[in-house]
């Protein structure tokens, strides 16, 4: 079991609707701006669950596809932060998730730096360990840049970045022959043969055999981030001394027909992530989750059934350790004068507070100003 404390960062590509997700059904101007099946209702058989909360006078509600979010809020475990962000405004993906995961602006900036602001955690921190960092996902995020021992794995090939030191269980078993800090970015397909990788995609170092994982609940069938968040769940199980984890989850982008895909989305990650967090046992004492994306959606609904590239979004906070239950942080409201260029919802809590309070709250750092300099972060009370 993991003995040190664990940062998950789940992040949802492509601009998740939070209006959706965590919904203020009861705001006229959000009404106004969306036709019922864009909205999140309060009464018939497809309403969503009220969340209690003492930011605003509005009735907010998790998305009905959301139950399991609700039950971890109900639970105390979850934590909401709305309206919150990129304070610089711009509406590319690839702009926005690039500033978000660096997480650098301002003049502290060394001109030309490249890292990331997990990558700058693990230099300042030094955490040691045979696996301290694992990107889950195609390739290793922008915030894991300057980090030179992260592993990344696309569902079916896990591939080894260069510079990784693995348990030496598995480095004898998988890595012989290869050195400490040779060419190690390859899939382990290569190493241990495709078919045996294919059954066997997870590993366990307790006798030094490639098996399957057994995880101790079940995951749900079909849904792309069961086996990503298996691989956490086991990483961190197992003791390979991860301390953080990223885990992409895209599709987000619902400019058209929102209705149908955003229902799959939200299912299916509440889904994945209730069957994570039970399987953890435990361990659940030594590990936070957050949840984020690059922007919202904008407020009003276009004419071909879906939202465009908005600004403030909903980030959650998953863990024992800070005082769940609660809304945090402040809602601007949806009146026209308030919203960002009269038509998104404003971002009136910068990002980086959350992930300042997840450093020093949850991983232990004195501050974070070695991970974001020149930052001065809004007080949220997330760990008050």
């Amino acid at each position: 079991m993991a003995r040190q404390p664990v940062l998950v960062v789940m992040f949802l590509r492509g601009g998740a609707d939070g209006l959706s997700l965590v919904s203020p059904t009861s705001d006229p101007d959000f009404i106004a701006a969306r036709p019922p099946s864009l909205r999140v209702l309060r009464e018939g058989d497809g309403a969503g669950r009220v969340i209690s909360q003492e930011v605003a006078d509005v009735d907010f509600r998790f998305h009905p596809n959301a139950g399991a979010l609700a039950d971890l809020y109900a639970a105390g475990d979850l934590t909401l932060i709305h309206a919150a962000g990129l304070t610089e405004s711009t509406r590319s993906h690839f702009d926005a998730e690039a500033r978000i995961e660096r997480g650098l602006f301002g003049p502290a900036v060394a001109p030309g730096d490249p890292s990331g602001w997990i990558g700058r955690w693990l230099q300042a921190a030094a955490p040691g360990g045979p696996m301290p960092a694992l990107a889950v996902g195609a390739a290793a995020p922008t915030s894991l840049l300057g980090a030179g021992a992260a592993v990344a794995e696309n569902l079916t090939d896990l591939v080894l970045a260069e510079g990784s030191g693995l348990a030496p269980a598995l480095r004898a078993r998988l890595l012989a022959g290869f050195g400490d800090h040779g060419p190690l970015a390859r899939p382990i397909a290569d190493l241990v043969g495709l078919s045996e990788m294919v059954s066997a995609r997870l590993w366990s170092q307790t006798d030094g055999a490639l098996r399957p994982y057994a995880p101790s609940v079940a995951y749900p069938e079909n849904n792309r981030l069961s086996q990503p968040l298996m691989t956490v769940a086991q990483s961190i199980k197992e003791g390979f001394g991860l301390r953080v984890a990223t885990v992409d989850v895209p599709g987000w982008d619902t400019h058209a027909d929102q209705e149908g895909t955003f229902q799959g989305l939200t299912s299916g990650l509440c889904d994945a992530l209730m069957a994570f967090w039970r399987d953890l046992g435990s361990a659940q004492q030594d590990v936070s989750v957050v949840v984020m994306s690059e922007f919202g959606r904008r407020l009003r609904s276009n004419t071909a059934g879906g939202t465009d590239h908005g600004r403030g979004n909903v980030m959650m906070v998953l863990g024992p350790q800070a005082r769940g239950g609660r809304m945090v942080g402040r809602w601007p409201g949806l009146t026209n004068e308030v919203l960002d260029e009269g038509a998104d919802l404003a971002v009136v809590t910068d990002y980086r507070s959350v992930l300042s309070e997840l450093l020093t709250g949850h991983m232990g750092m004195a501050n974070a100003s070695a991970v974001f300099p020149g930052f001065a972060a809004q007080p949220l009370g997330l760990w008050g």
